[in-house]
């Protein structure tokens, strides 16, 4: 099971804003994504790095192919299929 919830960091605690349906002392994985203002917002400049980094992998992986159609005709090339 995987949810997200609200919550609120006081004195070293994670207080939760809602309860969780889950058995007392089960085990749980947690990740916190600290929310950011209303007013900081998204703006230009100011994007997840890991995008930046996963659009340069793509860049950097790119294979010139000679073949234009390959994402159209994938099949034919990679099961031999014929062409659509």
């Amino acid at each position: 099971m995987t949810t997200s919830l609200k919550a609120i960091y006081e004195n070293g605690v994670l207080r939760l804003k809602e309860a969780l349906p889950i058995p007392e002392g089960a085990q749980v994985e947690v990740t916190v994504t600290l929310e950011e203002d209303d007013n900081s917002g998204s703006s230009p400049g100011n994007e997840d790095p890991s995008w930046e980094e996963f659009s340069q992998l793509l860049a950097d992986s790119a294979i010139d192919t000679g073949i234009v159609h390959l994402s159209q005709q994938h099949d034919h090339y990679l099961y031999g299929i014929p062409k659509k």
